[in-house]
């Protein structure tokens, strides 16, 4: 994952970002640690306010209004989207994992 224009450290391997505003930042902090729980340790998840620098970067960068959030997505290496949810019909952690093991083979 790239994202060069952000301050997001960069890792290698696919990333899971978790976009959303207040009120819903409680729920997408409890999904991302559902998330790093069920994934390997390699695994980045980033938690994104979209009223910040980086979260209203990596917003505009992949299109997204703030009236389609909360967002979870899977962010490969080339900074591409491997699959994304939107509103508030989002995945179960083992469901991310999931999709995580299908980039990584683990």
């Amino acid at each position: 994952m790239g994202l060069e224009f952000t301050n997001i450290p960069d890792r290698e391997g696919p990333a899971v970002y978790l976009l959303g505003a207040a009120p819903q930042l409680d729920q997408l902090t409890q999904l991302g640690q559902e998330i790093d729980a069920a994934t390997a340790d390699q695994t980045q998840v980033v938690l994104l306010d979209i009223d910040s620098g980086d979260g209203a970067q990596v917003a505009e960068f992949y299109g997204f209004m703030r009236e389609q959030l909360p967002a979870v997505m899977i962010v490969q290496d080339d900074d591409t989207l491997h699959q994304s949810w939107l509103g508030l019909d989002l995945p179960a952690a083992d469901v991310v994992a999931h999709y995580i093991e299908q980039i990584t083979g683990e």
